[in-house]
C-alpha cells in the first residue's frame, strides 16, 4: 500500500490502477473534454460547424495527433442522450457501400425480430425511402449491402429517422480509400446527404492528403464539409497533462522531468500519457513516496520504448538494426529541433553534435549523404522523404516522436522545441 503526497489517502495497486486510468488514457481514444487537452479552439469549430445544415466534418493532420479523440468528443458532445455515436473505420478495399452498411449494422439491433420492429417503426414515423426490394430484405432480419449510392444515401436515412434525435457518425482512418472510383463515391454521398436534407453528421478522420483526394473527386464537395486542421499538440497541454495527472495521483514531478516528457513527446498526446503511466508505475513500485527520481524516469523511459506499438518501431528497426549503427544518429538527427522539415545542412550539423556526445567519430559529408539518401529508400523502411531538394522529413511523423524516444534513452539530449516557451517556464537546464 502506498501513500499519496498529503499522507490522507493510501492506495492499492487496484485503487492506483483504476485512478490512473481515469487521468491517463495512452491506449484508448479520448472522448471527454476533460482529458482532451489543447484541443479547445477544434472542438468549438466543430461545434459552430454542424449549426449548419448539410455541413459534414473531415478532421486532418499527421497520424498519432490525436484525430480520433477529437473527433469521438465532439461525437458524445453533438449526439443526442437517446442513443451513441456510431463508430466506424476503414481499411484498405473499404467501400463507400461497405461504410453505409455497417453505419446501418451498428444503428439497429442485431436481433432480427428488433430489426423488422425498427424498420415498420421508420414505417410509422413517415420514413417512405425504402424500395420494395431493400424492405423486403431489411424485415428478413439483415442489413444489406447497397449497390448503389441511392441505396448508401437511403440507409442513411433510415438511421437518421430510427437511431436517435441527433445522429452522428464519425468514419475514421478514411486515408485508406485510396480507389479514385471510391473517394468519388464518398463525395457524392455526401453531396445527396447534403442536398436530401438527411438527418445525420458525419465525421471524418484521414491524413490531408485523404481530404485532397475527396475534394478532387467532385468540385463542389468543398461546400458540405468544414475542415478542422490539427497539429502537433502545443507544449502548454503537453505540461497541463502532466500535471493534472499528477495532482490527481499525488505524484511528485520535478521540473526537469515535466518538461523532458513534453520534449520527447514531440506534440504526440499518445506519448506523453504512455510516459506519465510507466513513470507514474515505476514511483509507486518505488515505495519512495510518489516522488519522481531522475533513475525512475529513466527506467520510466525504456518501460515506454519496450511498450511502443509495432507499426512505429518496425520502420525504425529496418532501417536501423539490419546494418551498422550508423544510421539511428541520423535520424536522430533529422528528428532535432522542432521543424518537421529539415535542410540537409542542418541535419549534419545536429549529426556531428551528436556523435560528439556519443564520443564518436562523425562521418565525412559524403558518406553522410549517401546514408541520409539510403534512408529514404524500400530497405530501410522509406522512413524518411525528400519533401523539396536538400531537404527531409519522416514519412510518418509519429515515428519521428519514437526516434527523439530512443535518443533520450540512449542518453543524447536532443535540441529543445521551445526554447522560449521554456524560459518562460523558468527553465534553464
Amino acid at each position: 500500500m502506498t501513500f499519496l503526497s498529503n499522507g490522507l489517502f493510501p492506495f492499492t495497486k487496484e485503487q492506483f490502477g483504476r485512478e490512473l486510468a481515469r487521468v491517463l488514457s495512452p491506449s484508448q481514444t479520448i472522448q471527454t473534454p476533460e482529458l482532451l487537452r489543447g484541443r479547445a479552439d477544434q472542438l468549438d469549430e466543430i461545434r459552430q460547424a454542424f449549426y449548419a445544415p448539410g455541413r459534414q466534418v473531415f478532421i486532418y493532420g499527421n497520424r498519432g495527433v490525436g484525430k480520433s479523440s477529437l473527433a469521438q468528443t465532439a461525437a458524445f458532445e453533438r449526439q443526442s442522450s437517446d442513443n451513441t455515436p456510431i463508430m466506424v473505420s476503414c481499411v484498405p478495399g473499404t467501400t463507400c457501400f461497405d461504410i453505409s452498411q455497417a453505419i446501418a449494422s451498428r444503428a439497429v439491433p442485431s436481433d432480427p425480430r428488433q430489426i423488422k420492429a425498427t424498420v415498420q417503426r421508420a414505417a410509422k414515423l413517415g420514413f417512405g425511402g425504402f424500395g420494395i426490394e431493400l424492405r423486403a430484405k431489411l424485415e428478413r432480419g439483415s442489413i444489406p449491402k447497397p449497390t448503389s449510392l441511392n441505396d448508401c444515401c437511403t440507409l442513411l436515412e433510415f438511421v437518421g429517422a430510427t437511431h436517435s434525435a441527433t445522429p452522428v457518425v464519425v468514419i475514421d482512418e478514411f486515408d485508406q480509400i485510396t480507389d479514385k472510383t471510391e473517394q468519388a463515391n464518398f463525395a457524392n454521398l455526401v453531396k445527396m446527404i447534403g442536398d436530401y436534407k438527411v438527418r445525420i453528421n458525419l465525421i471524418f478522420c484521414g491524413i490531408g492528403e485523404s481530404l485532397d483526394q475527396l475534394f478532387n473527386a467532385h468540385m463542389s464537395t468543398h461546400r458540405y464539409f468544414h475542415t478542422v486542421e490539427l497539429p502537433r499538440l502545443p507544449y502548454d497541454p503537453r505540461i497541463e497533462i502532466i500535471d493534472v495527472a499528477a495532482e490527481a495521483m499525488g505524484v511528485r514531478v520535478d521540473d526537469t522531468s515535466r518538461f523532458r516528457i513534453a520534449m520527447i513527446s514531440d506534440g504526440f498526446p499518445h506519448y506523453v500519457h504512455l510516459l506519465c503511466e510507466k513513470l507514474f508505475w515505476s514511483v509507486f513500485h518505488a515505495e519512495n513516496g510518489l516522488t519522481v527520481t531522475p533513475a525512475l524516469f529513466e527506467k520510466a523511459l525504456c518501460h515506454a520504448v519496450q511498450a511502443m506499438q509495432p507499426e512505429l518501431k518496425r520502420p525504425y528497426d529496418l532501417a536501423t538494426k539490419k546494418y551498422a549503427n550508423d544510421y539511428e544518429p541520423i535520424l536522430w538527427a533529422a528528428a532535432d529541433g522542432d521543424d518537421l522539415q529539415r535542410p540537409s545542412r542542418d541535419i549534419y550539423e545536429s549529426y556531428k553534435r551528436i556523435m560528439m556526445e556519443l564520443g564518436k567519430e562523425p562521418l565525412a559529408r559524403e558518406k553522410f549523404n549517401a546514408k541520409i539518401n539510403n534512408l529514404k529508400q524500400t530497405s530501410h523502411a522509406e522512413i524518411l522523404v525528400g519533401s523539396r531538394s536538400g531537404w527531409y522529413e519522416y514519412r510518418e511523423k509519429i515515428v519521428r516522436g519514437y526516434a527523439r524516444l530512443r535518443a533520450m534513452q540512449s542518453a543524447v539530449q536532443l535540441e529543445r522545441e521551445h526554447p522560449l516557451q521554456m524560459r518562460r517556464f523558468g527553465y534553464t537546464g
